[in-house]
């Protein structure tokens, strides 16, 4: 153990024995305060609580048309939670890999085997947070989770309501509401890997009938030094023998810079809404060194996505709103963001604008809801594109360096210059509620979705049955079906490394069609004062699949400004199709304040279909269990101690090294103190994460070949960790 570990172990010990020892002195002011005992939610993992996702309406979870699960603000408190993944971590249904780097998405975040960032859509009361280019969402700590009421995690295809995108199912993140003439939180948080964390939320009633919300947070870490935490990791070089992954003679430096703000405001029925999210990430984790690829603090994406939303509530009658939401995007992704290597720097960016109207009516009567609408959006979008050169913003680019292909036929294809394309969809929709009896009740939905990027229609249905045994027991039947439409991004992304090419396969003459899935979901739930449990199993099919690398072209030359040289060439093509099926399971029980209980379990057999082969969905393991309790000792004191174990995770059988066999499986143990009200609104929190300080990996990105590929097939994670910091409420 080096001295930097050492210090780090005492700063933990330290903190522990303060926590545990604070309260003694404190007890005598918070009897004679008068302040409330504490104790955790009644349950964790689903909450009967109106939930607005599934139907955008508010309505109980229980009745809602798909499996929705509710984390609360409490509930992130007790447990610790600092970001979005944090939280998915501790659900069934999810597959995390993190450490693939920013320009991959930050975070594999996979749902019930769907895999692709673009597959889950993430919203802020209902704001779309995803490029509407079709890019990865980075899964940062710019998804922060200070300002939240709390989660809504949907659970399936939502299209018929949505429209694209929703595709794997749709996170929700509501925020609190206000309730108070002034109210003010600040929080500050600090760690090892010189980690620093904060946010300030700040809420007002200025006059009546209005509101604002302020919500600022950032973070900034130096990140772990994996390099030399993993000094044992090495492969085996055809030609230099056994060779360290990571270059031992250069620095590795992976910070992560992350902030976002949200303004929320209203007056009457008028509210004004925006969020910006900027996130500042590694690009290189995955790298081997012998590729050439470095490791340091300039290799690097910066993305940046403001999202604004106004929208205007009209009652038209009794039980008859209509609702008029004007919506919009800018989405960039820094010019100086870089991909180096030690011979050249691979600059990379994109950017996109989104302007659009969305006009819905609800109407509500006695024995149900019906909701409608018609939806439209322009957007502009310059679309990923590589270069050796630092990009400027105009809106052609003529720097590719690669002019014209000549494939080993003798065919010649010219690459003309890359321009900003501009592009409307259309959407209109159509769902309704209806309670048969008052035990059964039915929902019904579909959309119909044109754009003119690519001419392409789509019709997304949504239909199931829901029956209530008993209060508090609840048995659902669900099929629903979603797509995804060939964005500028899997149609225009072009890049150029040494004899090698991805290209825009309307080179080739080819197109791109939608990406659909299709899926079946039975559910049973059951929850009473004390106890919850919810069981689902379901049957996904998704076909079309765009795969990036779909369909290469060997022997191929590349014309460039230099002469002619051999290369490969890949493009994007709908060759993939996945069929999942799986279980999903949460339960919990509270015996007292001093314990509740909390268990969740997930199989899935995960099948992936592509060039003629026929394997287990790489990334994705097929059993998880998720376990923990939570509790308080004396008035104020809250622990929690949680547990994941995940069985080994599948590769494609294109991974050089592992050959489709798997990556070995892990048990994490992370852990959280929480002293509520040490003194009236001040509280104090210590987090650690992987407590066992376990050595373990996820899925990289490519999942290459080390000795001569792009990318590692494993990526190593962080070790033991800690946070501790104060909070205040005025």
């Amino acid at each position: 153990m080096n001295a930097k570990e050492r210090g780090a172990r005492a700063t933990f010990t330290v903190a522990l024995v303060l926590l545990l020892f604070l309260p003694a002195p404190s007890l005598v002011f918070c009897r004679v305060s008068a302040l409330p005992i504490y104790e955790p939610e009644r349950i964790y993992y689903f909450m009967d609580e109106p939930v607005v996702t599934a139907s955008r309406f508010s309505q109980p979870s229980s009745q809602a048309p798909s499996t929705v699960m509710v984390v609360t603000s409490k509930m992130i408190k007790e447990r610790g939670y600092k970001c979005l993944v944090d939280v998915l971590e501790d659900l069934p249904g999810f597959d995390i890999q993190k450490h693939i780097g920013g320009q991959a998405g930050g975070t594999y975040v996979i749902q019930r085997g769907l895999w692709g960032n673009n597959k889950l859509l993430v919203l802020k009361d209902g704001i779309r947070l995803n490029p509407e280019n079709g890019s990865n969402l980075v899964y940062g700590n710019q998804l922060s989770l200070g300002d939240l009421k709390q989660i809504e995690i949907m659970y399936g295809p939502s299209s018929a309501i949505y429209g694209a995108d929703a595709y794997a199912g749709i996170i929700n993140l509501i925020t609190k509401e206000v309730k108070n003439p002034k109210h003010l939180e600040m929080e500050i948080s600090g760690g090892n890997a010189d980690t620093v964390e904060g946010h300030l939320l700040i809420q007002a009633k200025p006059f009546k009938d209005s509101f604002i919300h302020l919500y600022a947070h950032g973070f900034s870490s130096n990140g772990f030094d994996l390099r030399d935490i993993y000094d044992h990791y090495h492969y085996h070089h055809p030609i230099l023998g056994r060779s360290h992954f990571y270059n031992p003679d250069e620095a590795f430096d992976i910070p992560e810079r992350d902030w976002d703000m949200s303004l929320k405001a209203g007056w009457k029925n008028l509210t004004f809404e925006t969020v910006y999210l900027h996130t500042r990430q590694p690009t290189n984790i995955a790298a081997p060194y012998n590729t050439g690829r470095t490791q340091t603090a300039k290799d690097r994406v910066e993305l940046d996505t403001w999202n604004f939303r106004l929208t205007h509530t009209l009652s038209l009658m009794e039980g008859l709103d209509a609702i008029t939401m004007f919506k919009g995007q800018v989405y960039r992704m820094d010019p100086k963001s870089r991909y180096g290597r030690k011979q050249f720097n691979n600059y990379i960016y994109e950017r996109s604008d989104m302007f659009g109207m969305e006009e819905q009516l609800r109407y509500s009567y006695k024995r149900g809801k019906i909701i409608g609408g018609l939806a439209f959006k322009r957007i502009s979008t310059m679309p990923y594109l590589n270069s050796r050169t630092p990009f400027d913003e105009g809106d052609t680019y003529d720097d590719f360096p690669v002019k014209e292909i000549i494939t080993e036929d003798g065919r010649h294809f010219s690459i003309g210059p890359f321009k900003e394309y501009d592009y409307w969809t259309y959407g209109l929709y159509l769902q309704a509620n209806h309670n048969i009896t008052d035990r059964f009740s039915v929902f019904a939905g579909a959309r119909f979705d044109w754009e003119t990027f690519t001419h392409h229609e789509s019709f997304n249905p949504r239909t199931g049955l829901i029956y209530t045994i008993k209060k508090g027991e609840t048995l659902k039947l669900m099929y629903g079906h979603a797509y995804i439409s060939p964005s500028a991004y899997f149609k225009f992304k072009a890049w150029v490394d040494k004899n090698y090419a991805h290209l825009p396969p309307s080179v080739f003459g080819r197109n791109l069609d939608p990406e659909k899935v299709s899926s079946l979901e039975f559910s049973y739930s059951r929850h009473t004062k004390r106890m919850f449990f919810n069981i689902s199993t379901y049957i996904s099919r998704s076909v079309d699949s765009i795969q990036e690398a779909g369909c290469f072209f060997k022997n191929v030359s590349l014309v460039t400004k230099n002469g002619t040289e051999g290369a490969t060439v890949e493009i994007a093509d709908n060759s993939g199709r996945v069929t999942n099926f799986g279980i999903d399971l949460a339960a919990s029980y509270k015996f007292d304040r001093l314990a509740t209980f909390n268990f969740g379990y997930s199989f899935i057999n995960s099948r992936q279909h592509l060039r003629g082969h026929s394997f287990d969905g790489p990334k994705i393991s097929n059993h998880k269990i998720m376990a923990g309790v939570t509790g308080y000792f004396g008035r104020h004191l809250s622990y929690n101690v949680r547990c994941r174990w995940r069985s080994e995770i599948h590769t494609s059988p294109y991974n050089t090294v592992y050959h489709g066999t798997t990556i070995p499986g892990i048990f994490l143990l992370d852990a959280n103190l929480r002293w509520v009200d040490i003194l009236p609104g001040l509280d104090a929190h210590f987090t650690v994460k992987n407590l066992l300080d376990s050595k373990y990996f996820t899925a990289a990105n490519e999942s290459g070949d080390p000795t001569n590929g792009a990318s590692l097939p494993r990526v190593p994670q962080d070790p033991f960790s800690f946070m501790m910091g104060i909070s205040y409420r005025f």
